[in-house]
């Protein structure tokens, strides 16, 4: 015991944490010591507990040592649920698709059940877009939502229909099932209605299944619009998708051990070991994890090929994102209760560890709830569940919490922040312990499949939101009281044990909780439909003029350009033309519907497309779609700790930061050129304060009276026809914001003028230049 002791003094500690940290700063600097990085941080994070259990357990009386052991508990939970994240993250594959030697046959399945179909639709011309030979592949809709409308859409592009004539029994895996019955592809590619392949999907994939112990060959799933932690705390690209770890890292790292499993979507499968298996796995709700293990168990393998070849939707509410959690977790239990991988026969160890890991970190809400509310212990009722020097807490504690920002990037690949674990397992622990005590509770009854809602409006319900967050305020709630007590308390006995740790602990949880409440306050969502950034080299023809252009972003309803200079025109559409990826030039209708000047001093223009046809929409899926690259350029972007720590600063700042939709039509100049308004009943001078091709402002010297209706302005050389917007009156001044409703004289002087007035105030474009509508 006096080693021990020693060991664990302060001195020595710091010692070895000063050593661990500076050997971990210098290995991360190349991935092939990554596994000796972890083992380092896993050392620390097992000191930590050893220290714990030895040095800070309670044994004041019994209801501290519960209390104690309860967190102890909770947290041990962390050090397990670490050792497979360092398992399964030890060693990546980093397989490149072989060659196509043979061209089997394949059937690429679509299921739907009550998605929206122009979603649908998107997808099905991804999966006809296919570089293969088209005579070797055939697309099929399964509709377990009976929709005459979705028949007649597959009917429409050349799609195979199938629809369970009984009543749909097994969800998606039954309808998978049925499918496998009424078709004969020696493969079987799988998509989600919101999931649309890139044209080289199966060119990249199939040559795997040379090998004839081959299974199935899964692909990373892509997001194409923020989860809900992007979009409602408004951080953007600054926080990788949540799911980004698993598909890039922890997916390559069971690649490495024969375990990675089929995602649901994205994957490719052989059609004899599916049979052998009885088709996909209706016992739970998650049958693609249980569908790979049922195959990894008779021996077959898998390939994980870690390359975006597919772009799919995220749920865009946060009630979406629980709801997809709750049936991950709930099925994922239900395996490890009816089909236990430590006992499965047929496994290797190393799966049984991968499989069982995955199930076992469904079960983190618990844990995690436990240490958010483990403070308010001491805090409200002053019964601590850590006995400890705040030094050497801090010292324990934060060398293994160090250790595992530091390595999150260089093992994730950049494909986790540091810290945002935390944020994400607070905004789900209150559902997911809910959800985890119901599957063990009745670990036999049949649970239903809750579609995720894909492709909605997002629109902001409160009573929605207040359902959803209610446990995180009520939480919220406690520990601003707890606090409070707590540094009265501190005010008035600076010494009392525990204190000033439960307090730290409490200050850091709540500021976690804060950000995790936020992500249930839904953004109002201004588009129809997310943009995808592209960099595309297209041309405007306005008023028969040609305007080089770059598409910025872009969908099937519309594109964010980068012009030169501002588009001046009375017309309301233009058009945009682009190069097909079969090198085609396409002709796009659209409407510019916003235009505003950049720092840079160029012109960010948004186009709204019109009527377009079925050929336009179709070549605008392919060509936003078909190409994968850019998928794989969003990952090169590696977030550290100053990083991740802002994007948590910038997440806290939500509620107080405006958020509003620009819509204007054209770019407002300043101007003050003098002006003449003539209506019926009165002949006013004026000078112009701003102008655009759509509207300007005019500042006249005196208050006015009579109505300014069916007005003419005269400028030099250009007379206008103009209606009254606003009128506000300013001491003796009044201003007035005009429509222009048409050009009766001067069209061309009206356009040199706003040409004159560009290249005038091109110097200041460092100013903020207001747009007009």
């Amino acid at each position: 015991m006096t080693l021990i002791n020693e060991f664990f003094s302060t001195p020595i500690a710091a010692g070895v944490s000063a050593v661990a940290l500076l050997l971990i700063s210098l290995l991360m600097r190349s991935d092939r010591n990554r596994r000796w990085v972890l083992l380092l941080s896993l050392f620390l994070y097992a000191r930590y507990m050893v220290w714990r259990a030895l040095y800070t357990l309670p044994t004041d009386d019994i209801s501290s040592m519960a209390v104690g052991g309860i967190v102890y508990l909770a947290e041990l939970y962390g050090l397990c649920q670490f050792c497979f994240f360092a398992f399964q993250s030890s060693s990546l594959t980093d397989r490149q698709s072989p060659p196509l030697t043979t061209y089997p046959t394949v059937d690429v399945l679509v299921t739907v059940v009550d998605e929206p179909l122009p979603l649908l639709r998107q997808t099905l011309v991804g999966c006809l877009s296919q570089e293969y030979p088209h005579d070797r592949f055939k697309v099929y809709v399964l509709d377990d939502g009976h929709r005459d409308e979705a028949k007649e859409l597959a009917a429409a592009l050349g799609c195979g229909y199938l629809r369970r004539p009984d009543r749909p029994r097994h969800a998606k895996a039954g309808n998978l099932n049925h499918a496998l019955r009424m078709t004969d592809g020696a493969l079987i590619a799988v998509f989600d209605v919101d999931h649309i392949p890139a044209r080289t999907f199966l060119k990249e994939t199939i040559g795997f299944f040379d090998d004839p112990d081959v299974a199935f060959v899964q692909t990373p799933h892509h997001f194409y619009n923020p989860d809900v932690f992007q979009r409602n705390l408004r951080v953007g690209n600054h926080v990788k998708n949540e799911q980004a770890l698993f598909f890039r890292t922890l997916q390559a790292g069971r690649d490495s051990h024969n375990s990675a499993f089929f995602a649901g979507s994205g994957g490719l499968f052989r059609r004899g070991p599916l049979k052998e298996i009885g088709g996909f796995q209706t016992q739970t709700i998650t049958e693609d994890i249980h569908t790979s293990m049922a195959l990894h168990a008779k021996g077959y393998k898998s390939c994980y090929l870690n390359k975006v070849l597919s772009a799919g939707l995220m749920p865009e509410t946060f009630e979406g994102y629980l709801k997809q959690r709750k049936r991950w977790a709930m099925g994922c239990i239900q395996v490890l209760l009816r089909d236990n991988p430590l006992t499965k026969p047929g496994l290797t160890l190393a799966q049984r560890i991968d499989y069982f890991g995955s199930i076992f970190y469904f079960f983190f809400g618990i844990p995690r709830l436990i240490c958010l509310v483990a403070p308010l212990f001491s805090l409200l009722f002053r019964t601590s569940p850590i006995h400890a020097d705040t030094v050497q807490l801090l010292l324990y504690f934060f060398s293994f919490y160090i250790a595992s920002a530091l390595v999150m990037r260089p093992i994730s690949r950049g494909s986790r922040n540091p810290f945002w674990s935390d944020i994400y397992e607070i905004a789900m622990c209150f559902a997911l312990s809910a959800e985890a005590l119901k599957a063990l509770s009745a670990p036999r009854r049949e649970r239903p499949f809750e579609v995720t809602p894909k492709g909605q409006r997002v629109k902001k319900n409160v009573s929605t939101e207040l359902a959803l967050a209610w446990p995180h305020l009520l939480t919220f709630g406690l520990l601003i009281g707890g606090l409070v007590f707590g540094f009265q308390r501190l005010q008035q006995d600076p010494s009392e044990p525990g204190l000033s740790i439960s307090l730290f602990w409490g200050t850091v949880n709540l500021l976690f909780l804060t950000i995790a409440m936020l992500v249930a306050n839904e953004q109002t969502q201004g588009r129809q439909a997310f943009r995808l950034n592209r960099d595309f080299a297209s041309e405007l023809f306005v008023d028969g003029t040609s305007v080089p252009a770059r598409i910025v972003n872009i969908n099937q309803h519309g594109a964010g350009l980068s012009l030169e200079q501002p588009v001046f025109t009375a017309q309301d559409f233009v058009t945009l033309l682009l190069t097909s990826p079969g090198g085609n030039i396409v002709r796009v209708t659209g409407k510019i519907v916003r235009q505003e000047r950049l720092p840079s001093g160029r012109i960010a223009a948004g186009l709204q497309f019109t009527d377009l046809d079925d050929a336009t929409k179709h070549v605008l899926v392919d060509k936003i779609f078909g190409d994968p690259t850019p998928w794989e350029e969003s990952y090169r972007l590696r977030p550290g700790i100053s990083s991740s720590l802002r994007s948590l600063f910038n997440a806290l700042t939500v509620p107080w930061r405006s958020f509003s939709w620009d819509r204007r039509r054209s770019l407002r100049l300043r101007s003050g050129v003098p002006c003449k308004l003539n209506t019926s009943a009165l002949l006013l001078t004026g000078t112009l304060r701003d102008l655009s091709f759509t509207g300007l402002s005019v500042s006249f010297p005196s208050r006015l009276k009579g109505s300014l209706d069916g007005g003419l302005l005269e400028l030099p050389q250009v007379t206008l026809k103009v209606s009254p917007i606003s009128i506000a009156h300013r001491r003796r001044k009044t201003s007035v914001r005009f429509k222009v409703d048409s050009i009766v004289r001067g069209e061309e002087e009206w356009r040199k003028l706003h040409d004159r007035q560009w290249r005038q105030s091109r110097p200041h474009a460092h100013e903020t230049v207001g747009i007009d509508s």
